[in-house]
């Protein structure tokens, strides 16, 4: 399976170009503007972190499968990555255009087939996040910031002879706030929280049917769900 065709590789490439372009442009105005603001530079993060999920529809139709003799709790972890990269429009103010990537698996013992039933949930969760800058000094920086985006989301169902996908999408808000502190004069430590609603909406196979067995009362689940995360990474100012 291709994760990334040439577009999005042309993507890419012209993403990083324009970054190189504003950042010539910031070191041009620095050098004439007020040195307090010399540390406030174009950026590309990236690390991975954890995330409590709240997917009701999900729990839901894990703790309906049939034969299953036990209850999945409310929240489940996930593991995150992501990558971002900043442009800083004002001495107050940035731009964050972010991508996410979230991994989390429900699974129950069941009393049929092999006496597992897997769902592998996966969603992409790309953003544009306005932030503010509280703190701007020559060794760190703290922000905190809102966006949205329209965000996909999958979700693999095996279970005895099942073995499916079924996708959706929708739009999905998030707040965050971040601090970054210097190794080095490009390189900082990136510590980072965030808070997510997401309403991805009703997943269907290839065929156009939800997810469920025939006589199951649950009809037409979604991915919404609302986390909670917390993330580490790295930073390079250019």
């Amino acid at each position: 399976m291709r994760l990334f065709g040439s577009g999005a590789w042309s993507w890419c490439a012209l993403l990083f170009a324009g970054l190189q372009v504003c950042s010539a442009a910031q070191k041009d105005t620095r050098a004439a503007g007020n040195p307090a603001e010399q540390n406030l530079r174009v950026g590309m993060a990236g690390g991975m972190g954890v995330s409590y999920l709240s997917m009701t529809d999900v729990v839901d139709l894990a703790n309906a499968t049939p034969g299953n003799y036990q209850r999945l709790p409310e929240f489940k972890s996930a593991v995150e990555f992501f990558g971002a990269a900043t442009v800083p429009v004002s001495p107050d103010w940035v731009l964050k255009l972010e991508y996410a990537y979230i991994l989390a698996s429900y699974n129950v013992t069941t009393s049929f087939g092999n006496g597992q039933a897997e769902y592998t949930v996966t969603a992409h969760l790309p953003s544009l996040i306005v932030q503010y800058v509280l703190l701007n000094e020559h060794v760190y920086n703290v922000k905190v910031g809102a966006g949205a985006g329209y965000h996909f989301g999958s979700l693999d169902a095996k279970f005895f002879t099942q073995d499916d996908r079924y996708s959706g999408d929708g739009p999905g808000v998030v707040l965050d706030a971040e601090g970054n502190t210097a190794f080095g004069e490009s390189l900082y430590a990136y510590l980072g929280v965030n808070l997510r609603w997401d309403f991805i909406g009703a997943i269907t196979n290839d065929m156009g049917m939800p997810p469920g067995t025939a006589g199951d009362t649950i009809t037409g689940p979604t991915m919404q769900f609302f986390g909670l995360g917390a993330r580490l990474g790295f930073t390079f100012y250019f």
